[in-house]
């Protein structure tokens, strides 16, 4: 399990470091973007802990995460990753999150492609999956375009800013994304 980078058609997806912890800042700071996720920092003493998440997955090989750059211009755009890998059952999740000021260019759709591709062929995963709050209608509709299955909704799974959330559960299996290539 090696972590590499991933070049598409328009990314570059490389490895997150400690210098980009800036730009970390810069998205996990943003409430239109953490609207729907359960972390927010605003200073870098704080997003130091989300540094160090990315550095544990590494360590551990639980995880791999790629700062996502556009090829034409080096602009970093997002932060894409797969975690709580495990190699016993063949599964993990993937998690993105994007600059609203990148919304709707495709760059999370390009980006997700290639790290599945990664996850199935590479690290040798079966199943990967990805939660999300029912009201985060954008990641649904990119979920659901990659080819990924609703498999239920967990009903006041967490809490986030102060109300009970329910999170709706997909996957998408080694034998169906390659269907759907």
């Amino acid at each position: 399990m090696e972590f590499r980078s991933i070049i598409t058609n328009q990314l570059l997806l490389r490895k997150v470091e400690q210098t980009d912890a800036p730009f970390v800042l810069e998205g996990l700071s943003n409430d239109v973007l953490t609207k729907y996720m359960l972390i927010q920092y605003y200073s870098l003493e704080e997003v130091q802990k989300q540094m160090d998440y990315y550095t544990n997955h590494y360590t551990n090989k639980t995880g791999f995460y790629w700062l996502i750059e556009t090829l034409d211009t080096g602009e970093n755009v997002g932060v894409i990753g797969v975690n709580n890998i495990s190699s016993t059952h063949q599964k993990a999740e993937i998690g993105f999150w994007i600059l609203p000021k990148y919304w709707q260019q495709g760059y999370t759709a390009e980006a997700a492609k290639a790290v599945l591709q990664f996850a199935f062929n590479e690290l040798q995963l079966n199943r990967i999956e990805a939660t999300v709050e029912t009201e985060n209608i954008a990641s649904i509709a990119t979920i659901n375009k990659l080819g990924f299955k609703h498999e239920g909704t967990f009903e006041q799974y967490e809490i986030n800013n102060g109300s009970f959330i329910d999170l709706m559960m997909f996957a998408i299996l080694k034998k169906n994304y390659h269907k759907s290539l």
